[in-house]
């Protein structure tokens, strides 16, 4: 009894194996507590940069996807991915695979560095601590920071999607395309739908806009954090390097996320052309499937979910590389 658990002899700390445990656990407590908060600024300037880097790469992806999706608006049979890439480069050259570069680039560097932004901003109001104290992310945590920093990016950058659809079907073949104007850059297409369009027509198609972004974001972010954390649990360095287990993560996760979300994406599309009539989007859902059948909310697929899966796997593997880096400095220059 004198032996006991509850007793206290540091004279004899055999009897009490407890006790050689406890200042570790402490030390990694106080380790984990007195952890310098994340730089949002650096956040967000890292998810510009790996955004800005892998846009450039993706956009003949992107290209294809617009131009298979405004086809298939316009009833052109045999639509798919091959023929419209074959298409694209006859009529206008390998180079016409990367219209619409400026406006993608601006597009996802403002939209990922406000995504990683908020993304940092919203994640400890729902974060909960475990028994250590260290902080934990439930599923539902991340679904619902993972959706609303994507909304508020969306939102933001909602006038450079617009710009960005136009651009990569402006100057194609097909015959609704003439109805796009030729822009010389990114600013004069901002100037010339404002003073077209007004307000309005910077935000047509902002509902799908937001509504395939959100979902995709929320599923995305919830699979991302959940198999990152089992892959950490479960693999050694030795077998997976962490930019390994980051670009394995997010591969998965943008695959499941892209396949849920392209019936949306379809109707944005088809919204920021001109090709459906001004209504709801749940309009314009139902006229599309009453006409043209269920398979026309999914034209497009392959590219995009090519396009998403490379794109989002490289920018998060680019970010996690980034951010620590840039947290060090902005740590090292508030201290200096």
């Amino acid at each position: 009894l004198r032996n006991s658990p509850g007793d206290s002899n540091p004279a004899n700390p055999a009897t009490h194996p407890t006790t050689n445990a406890m200042p570790k656990r402490n030390k990694d407590d106080v380790a984990s507590k007195d952890k310098p908060p994340k730089s949002k600024l650096a956040s967000a300037i890292s998810g510009s940069v790996s955004g800005a880097l892998v846009s450039a790469c993706v956009q003949p992806l992107d290209v294809i996807r617009t131009r298979m999706q405004a086809d298939s608006a316009q009833g052109l049979a045999k639509v798919s991915t091959v023929r419209t890439l074959q298409e694209i480069v006859r009529s206008g050259g390998i180079r016409d695979l990367w219209r619409g570069t400026q406006p993608t680039v601006i597009r996802l560097g403002i939209g990922a560095g406000l995504h990683f932004f908020f993304l940092e901003s919203l994640k400890p109001i729902f974060e909960t601590r475990d028994g250590k104290g260290d902080p934990h992310l439930s599923s539902m945590g991340a679904v619902l920071t993972g959706g609303l920093s994507r909304a508020m990016a969306a939102l933001v950058s909602c006038p450079i999607t617009v710009v960005k659809t136009r651009m990569e079907y402006a100057g194609s073949s097909s015959v609704a395309s003439r109805a796009v104007p030729l822009y010389r850059n990114t600013a004069d297409a901002l100037q010339t739908i404002f003073r077209a369009e007004g307000v309005r027509g910077l935000y047509v198609g902002l509902v799908p806009t937001i509504a395939s972004n959100v979902p995709f974001s929320a599923i995305y972010y919830m699979l991302y954090t959940r198999i990152q954390s089992r892959l950490q649990r479960h693999a050694s360095s030795a077998t997976m390097s962490p930019t390994a287990q980051n670009f394995s993560s997010s591969m998965v996760a943008a695959v499941g996320a892209t396949l849920v979300t392209q019936p949306l994406d379809v109707v944005r599309t088809r919204m920021q052309l001109s090709l459906a009539s001004p209504a709801s989007t749940l309009a314009v859902i139902q006229n599309i499937v009453r006409r043209e059948g269920i398979g026309s909310m999914f034209v497009g697929t392959l590219p995009r979910s090519l396009k998403r899966t490379l794109q989002t796997a490289l920018v998060w593997t680019l970010y996690e590389e980034l951010s620590p880096l840039l947290h060090k400095l902005a740590a090292s220059n508030k201290n200096s």
